[in-house]
C-alpha cells in the first residue's frame, strides 16, 4: 500500500484485489486508505458481490457485508457504498469522510459524458486499455456530448489514440491522434500521430503529413529527440529485457531453457491481459 497502516480490526488471510489498480488489501483500514487515495477513480462496480463475500468470509464483518449487499440489491450509488465502508471502522474522522462525500458530489454534478470520460481516463491510467476504449466509445453514444466544446472531442480522440498505441494498433492510433489535432489543435496530438506512424512503419503517410501540416525542421528535431528517448526507455523495459534473454538463449543453443522461458513469459503476459480486461 505504500504506507504503514495500524490495523485494529481483523487481518485477512487472503487479500482482496482491486483489479483496476492491481492492489491487494488485507484489512478494512487498508480498504479505507485505498478509497481515499483513489477517490477520483472509484466506480460502483469496484464494490461487487466478490467484495461483499470477502468482507464476510475474510474479515468476518457480517453487519457491514449485509448493509452493502442491500445497497447493491437496491442499486444505491457509490457515495452510499463508500460512506458505509468508511463508517465501519475508526480509520477516518467525520470531517475526512465528509471530504470524500464532497468530492463524489462534485463528480456526480458533471455531465454524463464527462463522468464517462473520467472513467475512461481512469482505465487508461491503470493500463486497462481495451476497457478505456470501450468507455470512450460510449461517450460518443450520448447526446450530451453534442453540447461539449470541440476540445473535449479532441482530448477523447487523443486518449483513445494512446490506448490503441499500447494495444499495438498503430494505424488506428495515428488516425485518432490526427482527429484529435483537428479538434483540439494541440501539438502533442500531432507529435503522437507521427510517432504512431513511425511505429507502424508507415513512411509514406508520415512524410505526407510532415508536408501537409508544415512541420518545421525545429519541431521535427525536437520530436525526433523525444521519439528516440522513448525508444531507448522501451528497450530497457522488463518485457524488452525478457525478449533479449530469449534471443541470447537461442543463440547459445539452450533450446530447452528457451522454450521453458517462452512458455513462462507467455503465461505471464496472458495473465496480465486477462486482469486488464476483467476490471
Amino acid at each position: 500500500m505504500g504506507k504503514l497502516i495500524r490495523c485494529s480490526s481483523e487481518i485477512a488471510k487472503e487479500p482482496y484485489l482491486f483489479r483496476l489498480t492491481k492492489t491487494n488489501v488485507y484489512s478494512i483500514e487498508e480498504v479505507c486508505y485505498y478509497i481515499r487515495h483513489n477517490i477520483y477513480m472509484m466506480q460502483e462496480e469496484v464494490f461487487d458481490r466478490e467484495f461483499v463475500n470477502w468482507l464476510r468470509n475474510e474479515l468476518h464483518m457480517e453487519t457491514t457485508a449485509a448493509k452493502l449487499e442491500r445497497l447493491l440489491n437496491d442499486h444505491h450509488n457509490l457515495k452510499d457504498i463508500v460512506v458505509t465502508i468508511c463508517c465501519s471502522c475508526d480509520y477516518y474522522e467525520e470531517e475526512e469522510i465528509n471530504g470524500l462525500i464532497r468530492i463524489m458530489d462534485e463528480t456526480a454534478k458533471l455531465p454524463g459524458y464527462a463522468r464517462r470520460k473520467k472513467k475512461g481516463d481512469n482505465y487508461l491510467q491503470c493500463a486497462s486499455y481495451e476497457k478505456a476504449v470501450e468507455e470512450y466509445e460510449k461517450v460518443f453514444e450520448s447526446d450530451e456530448i453534442l453540447q461539449a466544446d470541440p476540445a473535449v472531442y479532441g482530448d477523447i480522440f487523443h486518449n483513445m489514440g494512446v490506448a490503441y498505441t499500447h494495444i499495438g494498433e498503430y494505424q488506428k492510433a495515428s488516425e485518432l491522434f490526427l482527429k484529435a489535432y483537428e479538434k483540439n489543435n494541440r501539438q502533442e496530438s500531432v507529435s503522437q500521430c507521427l510517432f504512431a506512424l513511425r511505429l507502424g512503419k508507415d513512411v509514406e503517410t508520415f512524410k505526407k503529413l510532415i508536408n501537409e501540416l508544415e512541420i518545421t525542421q525545429e519541431q521535427q528535431s525536437r520530436w525526433e529527440k523525444q521519439y528516440q528517448e522513448a525508444v531507448d526507455k522501451a528497450s530497457h523495459s522488463k518485457k524488452a529485457v525478457q525478449i533479449d534473454k530469449l534471443k541470447g538463449l537461442l543463440e547459445t543453443g539452450a533450446v530447452e531453457e528457451y522454450y521453458d522461458k517462452v512458455n513462462h513469459y507467455i503465461f505471464g503476459w496472458k495473465d496480465e491481459y486477462r486482469r486488464q480486461i476483467s476490471v
